[in-house]
């Protein structure tokens, strides 16, 4: 007899997400997927540009190995400064990716307020 009860039970969970999406559901689910594709193309382009940065900067180090003196330090900050703006590009893309999740819950609030 209680084979059928856990069945059921999630069946009737399921259930509510089958049914006809509501006005407001679909403009909820269409600002949150359009705040998820944003997100995700700033952390892309982010994670490209932070990547060449540090390749770049790999391959000033390389060449500063073999430099000398005011050439090789030089070279060096060269590299530091490099990784250093690596490291900005993305803690930009992060604030950006905050500030697009942020407002994506406040339009989400706007909609479900109505």
């Amino acid at each position: 007899m209680r084979s059928w009860i856990v069945p059921a039970a999630f069946a009737g969970l399921l259930l509510p997400g089958c049914g006809p999406k509501t006005p407001e559901q679909a403009q909820i689910d269409n600002i949150q997927q359009v705040a998820g594709a944003e997100a995700e193309a700033i952390q892309s382009a982010a994670g490209n540009e932070a990547a060449a940065l540090r390749a770049e900067a790999d391959t000033i180090a390389g060449q500063a190995e073999i430099a000398n003196g005011f050439e090789a330090e030089r070279l060096e900050t060269r590299v530091e400064a490099l990784r250093k703006e690596a490291r900005i590009v993305e803690r930009h893309a992060d604030a950006q990716v905050r500030a697009v999740r942020d407002r994506a819950r406040a339009d989400v609030s706007a909609v479900k307020a109505q």
